[in-house]
């Protein structure tokens, strides 16, 4: 009877102060979901401190308990909770990407970023967490950081059949580049000197851009020659270009020899950074591909920062 009177009494949001002898920690556990679907967070942080009290080795548990915290936006003992987990080896996904949601509230934004990389590190289909990090990105003026990370996932749902899902915040994030180059009377937009660019499966994507097109995302190719475009992204770029090499072949990665063409054009830049009189090769239906014609005009270091990958591009005396 008394535990009946106990589960009963944690279905509902006022279930928070039962003796501690009338319960065991499972029936506080249990607890916690009833509280969770009526949003009654007071009543699941309850149930979860009296749970972690009966048994305090339990990270998932610590946790959660982190996460309630956080919805009731008490962030510095939500963060408190998180890093006594992480500390006893918990590690997932929404663990880290609370973690960073908390770090963020705090004013604590470059270890906001950090953790919100290693959240999408885990599942890279986070689309909240992905759109919460371009705005921290942005925060610390690493535009082109920012749209790489949006313009990646937007390129990987097209390539599957999907709508672009980031295409309005990206389009807030090139506005705020054109006006800060505005502001500096034509310049590149306040960016840090090099330009970081995380990998996502196998590959580094950089954002690029070529006359009056969109930056669009390029894969990262330290083995290629040449920079590639493709036959419909020049002409959509509307950029000053000359033939140099009318007719050439081109072995792709899938093996096939295709047609091609080498080009120079007036203009390329690879996130802030602007190539001029940069050779290309073009070809229809080509993958989009930073090739060492462009990347020998950088210092490149790849380095691993806690278990995100990134590739560092440095401009060579730009």
């Amino acid at each position: 009877m008394i535990r009946q009177r106990a589960l009963a009494l944690f279905a509902t949001a006022a279930a928070t102060c039962i003796a501690a002898h009338a319960v065991t920690a499972d029936d506080y556990k249990n607890g916690v979901a009833p509280c969770m679907r009526v949003r009654a967070y007071e009543c699941a942080e309850t149930n979860w401190v009296n749970y972690i009290r009966l048994r305090p080795t339990d990270s998932n548990a610590i946790a959660n308990l982190g996460i309630v915290m956080n919805l009731r936006d008490n962030h510095a003992g939500a963060v408190a909770q998180f890093e006594k987990a992480i500390d006893m080896g918990e590690g997932t996904y929404d663990l880290f990407a609370y973690y960073a949601d908390s770090l963020a509230k705090l004013g604590k934004t470059d270890e906001a970023i950090d953790w919100s990389y290693k959240a999408l590190a885990v599942v890279p289909q986070l689309v909240d967490v992905r759109g919460k990090l371009a705005k921290l990105l942005v925060s610390r003026k690493r535009y082109y950081e920012a749209l790489s990370l949006l313009a990646t996932y937007d390129a990987q749902a097209q390539a599957r059949g999907l709508p672009a899902y980031f295409e309005g915040q990206r389009i807030a994030i090139e506005t705020a580049i054109a006006r800060n180059a505005a502001s500096s009377n034509g310049g590149a937009p306040a960016e840090q000197a090099s330009m970081r660019a995380p990998k996502f499966g196998d590959h580094f994507y950089a954002p690029v851009s070529v006359g009056e097109g969109r930056p669009a995302i390029f894969v990262v190719d330290t083995g290629a020659g040449r920079t590639t475009l493709s036959e419909e992204f020049l002409a959509a770029s509307k950029a000053d270009y000359k033939v140099t090499i009318p007719a050439v072949t081109m072995l792709t990665a899938d093996g096939r020899h295709v047609p091609a063409r080498g080009v120079t054009v007036a203009s390329l830049k690879v996130g802030p950074f602007e190539l001029k009189q940069a050779p290309v090769v073009v070809c229809k239906g080509c993958v989009l591909l930073l090739g060492q014609s462009a990347l020998s005009k950088f210092d490149l270091k790849s380095a691993k920062t806690q278990g995100v990958e990134f590739l560092t591009l440095s401009p060579r005396g730009m």
